[in-house]
């Protein structure tokens, strides 16, 4: 998992110095997404915009963050707009962008890596590229919890404005950190899933007293035509997360698959430190399949299986989408706050313990009890009602 750097006093006070500006330039930034709408209230006037304009989205640090914030990116792609996406600087975040379906119009969709851990030359590239930039629209995501919001990113985006982007809007929710700085401000629930929050705070940018259906989101077609042949696995389980902390202990696993019957054909997909973890908990007498490799593969993967075992991860965004019945694992964070009832993914949270739900990004107490306490007998129960169901694809 990318971590950002701590280190910005050098930068900040260099950067200060070429701009002659005494503001201090943050950096560890969270990202976020977003486009603007066709109509646009500000607190001020209300402006039309008409196509193409450019809007900057941002920032993502995460691919499930950007799964979900991918209906209104593709909305507003759909009508002409250009939209730059704000990510932070990861091989993997671009490589998991090429594998959504934007459609005909992803070439008005272009990736600006945030100026975080490369000093002084990231400031410098992210300038000169804001230099030449001229949105309608500048929209900070509300993908994360209040508690775990960046007050780095409305800085930056506040600062970039006033010096290049001085006829944009710079918008986000009333809860966000320093929303004093937006120009346009908008309330949103917060405990929203996702994807509906998500499009609510953006769908409320909007004079329309409708707002507009999303389209539907899905991988690109090689990816998404897997999901029509025969699935080679009865059982994916994804065992990582991007936290200690919302991983279910390798022990739990072992007495799980003791617990499915020995018909089932069980894979486990992950990074390599994952994989060995699990050849070493998983009984040897199973014959159980290890997958490791690229992005495009481990989802590809999920959609060639008849059920999916994950955590509060992105491949439980990534089996939403692939229309995959899944059982997602949840301690720290509530899941009515992630993901919308009623899908094809099944959370199992037990609220069992006072520090529940935390949001925090790492667990204050000597173990993460919240996610060890599930028990194997409840998932096994969870998965095996899924495996058996009519498939669907």
């Amino acid at each position: 998992m990318m971590r950002s750097s701590n280190d910005w006093c050098k930068p900040q006070q260099k950067m200060c110095k070429i701009l002659d500006n005494t503001l201090p330039i943050p950096s560890d930034m969270r990202l976020s997404q977003t486009y603007a709408p066709s109509t646009r209230v500000s607190s001020r006037t209300s402006e039309q915009l008409s196509p193409p304009s450019t809007l900057v989205y941002g920032a993502f640090k995460a691919m499930g963050d950007i799964l979900n914030a991918s209906p209104v990116i593709a909305s507003q792609l759909d009508s002409g707009h250009k939209v730059k996406l704000l990510i932070f600087p990861s091989p993997a975040l671009p490589e998991f962008i090429q594998l959504i379906d934007f459609g005909p119009n992803r070439k008005n969709l272009e990736l600006v890596p945030l100026p975080v851990s490369r000093g002084l030359n990231a400031f410098l590239e992210y300038f000169a590229w804001a230099r030449a930039m001229d949105p309608a629209l500048i929209w900070i995501s509300p993908h994360a919890p209040r508690s775990a919001s960046s007050w780095k990113i409305p800085i930056l985006l506040w600062f970039t404005k006033k010096l290049f982007w001085k006829k944009a809007r710079l918008a986000g929710a009333r809860s966000e950190r320093l929303s004093t700085l937006f120009d346009e401000s908008v309330a949103v629930d917060r405990n929203l899933p996702y994807m509906e929050r998500e499009h609510f705070a953006f769908s409320m940018l909007s004079d329309s007293a409708e707002r507009a259906s999303l389209p539907r989101i899905s991988f690109v077609p090689r990816i998404q035509d897997q999901r029509k042949l025969s699935p080679l696995y009865d059982l994916l389980i994804h065992p990582g997360a991007n936290a200690p902390s919302r991983m279910w202990p390798s022990s739990r696993y072992q007495e799980l698959v003791r617990l499915l019957p020995p018909h089932l054909r069980i894979a486990v997909a992950g990074i390599p430190r994952d994989i060995e973890m699990m050849r070493l908990a998983l009984p040897a007498n199973r014959d159980i399949a290890f997958l490791t490799g690229n992005l495009e593969q481990a989802i590809t993967a999920i959609a060639r299986s008849r059920a999916l075992l994950a955590m509060d991860s992105a491949a439980m965004h990534f089996a939403k989408v692939l229309n995959v019945p899944a059982v997602a694992l949840f301690g720290k964070c509530d899941p009515a706050t992630v993901i919308a009832s009623g899908t094809n993914v099944l959370p199992i949270y037990e609220r069992k313990f006072p520090c529940q739900p935390c949001g925090k990004p790492s667990c204050s107490q000597p173990e993460a009890y919240c996610i060890n306490s599930i028990e194997a007998p409840t998932v096994a129960h969870s998965l095996l009602r899924l495996i058996n169901q009519p498939s669907e694809s």
